[in-house]
Protein backbone atom coordinates (compact mmCIF):
# COMPACT_ATOMS: atom_id res chain seq x y z
CA UNK A 1 0.00 0.00 0.00
CA UNK A 2 1.22 3.42 -1.00
CA UNK A 3 0.04 6.27 1.50
CA UNK A 4 -0.12 10.58 1.03
CA UNK A 5 1.97 11.33 4.00
CA UNK A 6 0.53 14.59 3.86
CA UNK A 7 -2.87 13.66 5.80
CA UNK A 8 -2.07 14.20 9.59
CA UNK A 9 -5.09 15.96 11.29
CA UNK A 10 -8.34 16.78 11.56
CA UNK A 11 -11.65 15.17 9.61
CA UNK A 12 -11.27 13.91 6.22
CA UNK A 13 -14.57 12.74 3.66
CA UNK A 14 -13.48 9.77 2.24
CA UNK A 15 -14.36 6.94 -0.88
CA UNK A 16 -12.94 4.09 -2.59
CA UNK A 17 -12.60 3.83 -5.75
CA UNK A 18 -10.91 2.94 -9.04
CA UNK A 19 -8.83 5.54 -10.24
CA UNK A 20 -8.33 5.37 -14.49
CA UNK A 21 -5.20 5.82 -15.92
CA UNK A 22 -4.28 8.57 -18.37
CA UNK A 23 -5.02 6.79 -21.26
CA UNK A 24 -8.97 5.35 -19.52
CA UNK A 25 -9.23 9.01 -18.16
CA UNK A 26 -9.00 11.01 -21.70
CA UNK A 27 -11.69 8.07 -23.28
CA UNK A 28 -13.84 9.15 -20.65
CA UNK A 29 -13.28 12.75 -20.90
CA UNK A 30 -13.96 12.16 -24.41
CA UNK A 31 -17.64 10.20 -23.85
CA UNK A 32 -17.98 13.14 -21.19
CA UNK A 33 -17.91 15.90 -23.87
CA UNK A 34 -19.91 13.51 -26.24
CA UNK A 35 -22.43 13.17 -23.59
CA UNK A 36 -22.66 16.80 -22.86
CA UNK A 37 -23.48 18.23 -25.71
CA UNK A 38 -26.48 16.16 -25.93
CA UNK A 39 -27.54 16.13 -22.55
CA UNK A 40 -25.83 19.76 -20.97
CA UNK A 41 -25.31 19.82 -17.64
CA UNK A 42 -21.71 20.06 -16.17
CA UNK A 43 -19.10 17.50 -17.03
CA UNK A 44 -16.70 15.75 -14.14
CA UNK A 45 -13.29 17.74 -14.49
CA UNK A 46 -10.88 15.43 -16.79
CA UNK A 47 -8.83 14.91 -13.47
CA UNK A 48 -11.66 13.66 -11.38
CA UNK A 49 -12.90 11.13 -13.43
CA UNK A 50 -13.04 7.77 -11.23
CA UNK A 51 -15.50 4.93 -10.23
CA UNK A 52 -16.47 5.06 -6.67
CA UNK A 53 -17.09 1.88 -4.88
CA UNK A 54 -17.85 2.76 -1.07
CA UNK A 55 -19.09 6.06 -0.28
CA UNK A 56 -17.39 6.63 3.64
CA UNK A 57 -18.07 10.03 4.24
CA UNK A 58 -16.35 12.21 7.02
CA UNK A 59 -14.19 10.72 9.17
CA UNK A 60 -11.50 11.43 12.06
CA UNK A 61 -8.26 10.45 11.69
CA UNK A 62 -8.47 7.83 13.92
CA UNK A 63 -11.04 6.22 11.85
CA UNK A 64 -8.94 7.47 9.12
CA UNK A 65 -5.56 5.25 10.05
CA UNK A 66 -8.26 2.02 10.17
CA UNK A 67 -9.35 2.88 6.79
CA UNK A 68 -6.09 2.39 5.85
CA UNK A 69 -5.28 -0.94 7.66
CA UNK A 70 -7.04 -2.65 4.85
CA UNK A 71 -7.08 -6.12 5.42
CA UNK A 72 -4.84 -8.23 1.74
CA UNK A 73 -8.41 -10.18 2.21
CA UNK A 74 -10.71 -7.38 1.41
CA UNK A 75 -8.74 -7.49 -2.45
CA UNK A 76 -9.04 -9.48 -5.29
CA UNK A 77 -7.65 -10.40 -8.24
CA UNK A 78 -7.11 -7.59 -10.98
CA UNK A 79 -10.22 -7.65 -13.65
CA UNK A 80 -10.78 -5.83 -16.82
CA UNK A 81 -13.55 -3.45 -17.19
CA UNK A 82 -15.60 -2.62 -20.59
CA UNK A 83 -17.38 0.48 -20.30
CA UNK A 84 -20.12 0.15 -23.22
CA UNK A 85 -23.11 1.70 -22.22
CA UNK A 86 -24.58 5.47 -21.32
CA UNK A 87 -27.39 5.86 -19.43
CA UNK A 88 -28.86 8.61 -17.68
CA UNK A 89 -31.08 9.01 -13.72
CA UNK A 90 -33.44 11.42 -14.18
CA UNK A 91 -34.19 11.91 -10.41
CA UNK A 92 -30.85 13.57 -9.84
CA UNK A 93 -29.36 14.55 -13.31
CA UNK A 94 -26.37 12.66 -13.07
CA UNK A 95 -25.40 11.01 -17.06
CA UNK A 96 -22.92 8.30 -16.92
CA UNK A 97 -21.08 5.41 -18.60
CA UNK A 98 -21.29 1.86 -17.25
CA UNK A 99 -20.53 -1.83 -18.01
CA UNK A 100 -23.00 -3.70 -19.97
CA UNK A 101 -21.52 -6.58 -18.12
CA UNK A 102 -20.01 -6.63 -14.53
CA UNK A 103 -17.07 -8.27 -13.86
CA UNK A 104 -17.46 -10.57 -11.40
CA UNK A 105 -14.48 -9.51 -9.63
CA UNK A 106 -15.86 -5.47 -9.32
CA UNK A 107 -18.66 -6.68 -7.76
CA UNK A 108 -16.41 -8.97 -5.29
CA UNK A 109 -14.88 -5.90 -4.64
CA UNK A 110 -17.29 -3.83 -3.51
CA UNK A 111 -19.01 -6.52 -1.48
CA UNK A 112 -16.05 -7.25 0.57
CA UNK A 113 -15.32 -3.40 1.28
CA UNK A 114 -18.81 -2.99 2.14
CA UNK A 115 -18.61 -5.90 4.76
CA UNK A 116 -15.33 -5.54 5.83
CA UNK A 117 -16.17 -1.37 6.74
CA UNK A 118 -19.25 -2.33 8.57
CA UNK A 119 -17.22 -4.78 11.06
CA UNK A 120 -14.85 -2.50 11.44
CA UNK A 121 -17.64 0.22 12.43
CA UNK A 122 -17.88 2.42 9.58
CA UNK A 123 -21.75 3.50 9.22
CA UNK A 124 -22.00 3.04 5.37
CA UNK A 125 -25.08 3.01 3.76
CA UNK A 126 -25.65 2.36 0.22
CA UNK A 127 -28.74 0.76 -2.01
CA UNK A 128 -28.21 -1.74 -4.74
CA UNK A 129 -24.38 -0.98 -5.98
CA UNK A 130 -24.42 0.24 -9.65
CA UNK A 131 -21.03 0.53 -11.18
CA UNK A 132 -20.68 3.58 -13.30
CA UNK A 133 -18.50 6.74 -13.86
CA UNK A 134 -20.31 9.78 -13.04
CA UNK A 135 -19.81 12.06 -16.70
CA UNK A 136 -22.49 15.00 -16.22
CA UNK A 137 -24.08 16.53 -13.29
CA UNK A 138 -27.65 18.40 -13.51
CA UNK A 139 -27.68 16.60 -17.11
CA UNK A 140 -31.22 16.85 -19.03
CA UNK A 141 -31.39 13.20 -19.71
CA UNK A 142 -32.24 12.00 -23.37
CA UNK A 143 -31.20 9.42 -25.48
CA UNK A 144 -27.59 9.17 -27.00
CA UNK A 145 -27.89 9.07 -30.99
CA UNK A 146 -25.15 6.61 -31.17
CA UNK A 147 -23.69 3.82 -28.74
CA UNK A 148 -20.66 4.12 -26.43
CA UNK A 149 -17.38 3.00 -27.87
CA UNK A 150 -16.49 0.49 -25.44
CA UNK A 151 -13.40 1.57 -23.33
CA UNK A 152 -11.81 -0.97 -21.57
CA UNK A 153 -10.16 -0.50 -18.56
CA UNK A 154 -7.50 -2.86 -17.24
CA UNK A 155 -8.09 -2.30 -13.66
CA UNK A 156 -4.66 -2.90 -11.59
CA UNK A 157 -5.61 -1.19 -8.16
CA UNK A 158 -8.22 0.36 -5.55
CA UNK A 159 -7.89 3.59 -4.53
CA UNK A 160 -8.75 5.57 -0.79
CA UNK A 161 -9.68 9.59 -2.20
CA UNK A 162 -9.91 12.28 -0.08
CA UNK A 163 -12.88 14.66 -1.08
CA UNK A 164 -12.61 18.34 -0.28
CA UNK A 165 -15.34 20.48 -1.01
CA UNK A 166 -14.03 24.38 -2.35
CA UNK A 167 -15.21 27.37 -3.79
CA UNK A 168 -14.42 26.33 -7.02
CA UNK A 169 -15.56 22.45 -7.25
CA UNK A 170 -14.95 19.58 -5.26
CA UNK A 171 -11.17 18.62 -5.57
CA UNK A 172 -10.26 14.72 -4.86
CA UNK A 173 -6.74 13.65 -3.78
CA UNK A 174 -6.18 9.65 -3.96
CA UNK A 175 -4.47 9.69 -0.40
CA UNK A 176 -3.43 5.45 -0.44
CA UNK A 177 -3.50 2.72 -3.15
CA UNK A 178 -3.71 -0.64 -3.10
CA UNK A 179 -2.54 -3.28 -5.55
CA UNK A 180 -4.78 -5.88 -6.84
CA UNK A 181 -3.93 -9.54 -7.79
Amino acid sequence: MERDETLVSGSQRVFFALWPDDRVRSSLALAARRMQRVMHGRRTRDESIHLTLVFIGEIDIESFDRLLALPAGVLTADFRLVLDRWDCWPRNGIAWAGPSLTPAALMQLAQNLEAWLHASGFDVKRGKFTPHVTLLRDAQCAAMPDPLVPIEWGVKDLVLVRSELLPKGTHYGIVARWPLG
